[in-house]
């Protein structure tokens, strides 16, 4: 792992190395982000722009402010913690023993080594690089399976905060090779661009996948998967190339739990040349979903063993209850975060690879994995929460059984792993000192002061958490461009968010006329900043 994270943001990529500095396990306020700082992230952010689909003025909050409510703190911005996450390689025989490596890495790396990995030399130069320091020089052939497995939420300062959560994930990183500053590498850091990087190699200014919502061409904001519909992404994923070159021999297939993780696998059949690959969805109810047209849904289910391992957490506490921490397990969205579906999750899995074939011939196959459980207990009961330490813990486990399943299935020395995360998680405002950003009064306090047309259209249609969508039809009517509106927003202060007879938190840990944001971007432009990178 790439150690505590904090203030001190390093460059992603290939253009320097050497082991990083001191970092704390959460920024606070202050002074805001040095110039080299703001650099690093509004490059993030840059890689993160689609154009029409990403935020017209892309905002970055002073560290750490972020735009959302108090008590669902969004994971969404371009700041070393929320950016740093593991990545371990792992597989005896093609993945060199190093332990922890002092080299840069991002998430667009992955798809690139497992094409070396698997011997594909027809993948296109895109933004990823191969991590050539993990791989063994005189493999005698490729891995029959590459298996890539995502931590949702499970990033640096959430393993750190458990840090005896994952003794097996540990215990692979000195095994095989791990990145010690390995980041996502570009913003906003959330699931289905993130996801899309990894299966593409590319940034989002690439792939096309912006962010939670894509806003269309009519002005809809929707799921950029919507339907379970991977045609938004641009370009092909591993998956899709790989699969076509070879004639749809390989097995290239996902399991994920919503359609945001379509992105490592990319689009099935309707990919020219490809093939219905097998892809489950294992959703909260515990049923198993896909897009049949473009893909295919190995029967796998098996309540059964959901009641099972449900029965076995309850009991834990020496009380058959229905009881987990006090949690009603009986709640489908309860059990969905707990490590009884996490349980259920591997099994599922195990049974996955099984309908699949996968690697049961010389033909190296793509196995992509999210496992989801972790992300969810952190939305609901916080980051530093018992229920995320318990969550990482049962992933864990999952892990070792996954390494044994292999194993037995695919063979010793005939498969590789990858471990990595999506993203970190963000601390409630009371534990960082930050300032939850009220996005409506934001919006409201912008359209208040720069809209001064009749015309019953708001020039600040929404404000999310990476930004403000703008009518841009709207600017010319009153003489603004998007430079004005990113310097207006550049100098928003915290006394000036506070909703009629609001008051300061007393958690906050900066002054009523602290700046919110530290930078503001026109499109893909710089407009403002308190200093030019």
């Amino acid at each position: 792992m790439s150690g505590c994270t904090g203030a001190s943001t390093q460059p992603d990529g290939p253009e320097q190395s050497g082991p990083s500095g001191p970092r704390t396990a959460r920024d606070r306020g202050g002074a805001g982000a040095s110039c080299s700082e703001i650099h690093q992230l509004v490059r993030r952010v840059q890689r993160g722009y689609t154009g029409r689909g990403s935020p017209d003025v892309s905002l970055i909050p002073r560290a750490p402010n972020y735009i959302g409510t108090a008590d669902m703190p969004a994971h969404s911005g371009p700041w070393d913690y929320l950016a740093e996450v593991p990545l371990v390689l792992y597989g005896p025989g093609h993945i060199r023993a190093r332990g922890a490596v002092e080299r840069r890495a991002t998430m667009a790396d992955l798809a690139p080594t497992q094409a070396r990995l698997i011997g594909f030399r027809a993948w296109p130069h895109r933004d990823g690089r191969v991590l050539w320091d993990a791989l063994t020089k005189h493999s005698p052939a490729p891995p029959r399976a590459v298996v890539t497995i995502v931590w949702d939420g499970g990033g640096d300062n959430a393993l750190e905060e458990h840090p005896g959560s994952w003794p097996y994930l540990r215990r692979l990183s000195e095994r095989g090779t791990s990145f010690q500053q390995m980041t996502i590498g570009s913003s906003p850091s959330v699931t289905p661009p993130v996801h899309t990087t990894l299966g593409t190699g590319a940034w989002p200014a690439t792939h096309g996948i912006p962010a939670l919502k894509v806003r269309t061409k009519d002005n809809r904001y929707v799921d950029p998967f919507e339907g379970l519909d991977p045609g938004r992404i641009r370009v092909g994923t591993l998956a899709d190339l790989y699969d076509a070159a070879e004639d749809n021999r390989p097995v290239t297939a996902a399991f994920g739990a919503i359609d945001w993780h379509l992105g490592m696998i990319g689009q099935g059949s309707g990919w020219p040349g490809g093939d219905r690959d097998p892809v489950v969805l294992l959703k909260y109810l515990a049923d198993t979903l896909s897009n049949e047209a473009i893909y295919t849904l190995p029967a796998i289910e098996d309540p059964a063993a959901l009641s099972r391992y449900t029965n076995a957490l309850d009991a834990r506490d020496g009380e058959l209850d229905l009881k987990w921490r006090g949690h009603d397990l009986e709640d489908e969205t309860v059990r969905y975060a707990s490590p009884a579906h996490v349980a259920y999750q591997q099994h599922l899995i195990e049974r996955f690879i099984t309908a699949t074939d996968l690697g049961e011939d010389p033909v190296p196959d793509l196995l992509y994995v999210n496992f989801k459980m972790s992300d969810d207990a952190g939305h609901s009961w916080g980051m530093t929460s018992p229920e995320t330490a318990d969550a990482l813990s049962a992933q864990d486990r999952a892990l070792r059984r996954l390494v044994r399943t292999l194993n037995r299935t695919v063979g010793r020395k005939q498969w590789a792993l990858m471990i990595t995360a999506d993203h970190g998680q963000m601390p409630y405002p009371h534990e960082s000192g930050g300032w939850a950003i009220a996005g409506s009064e934001l919006q409201a306090d912008a359209n208040a002061a720069l809209d001064h047309t009749d015309n019953g259209v708001d020039l600040v249609e929404f404000v999310k958490s990476a930004g403000m969508y703008v009518r841009r039809d709207d600017l010319t009517p009153n003489g603004l461009a998007l430079d004005d509106l990113a310097r207006w927003a550049y100098g928003y202060r915290a006394e000036d968010n506070l909703r009629g007879g609001g008051r300061i938190p007393d958690s906050y840990d900066g002054d009523p006329g602290d700046r919110l944001f530290d930078a503001a971007l026109a499109g893909r432009r710089l407009a403002a900043a308190r200093c030019r990178p």
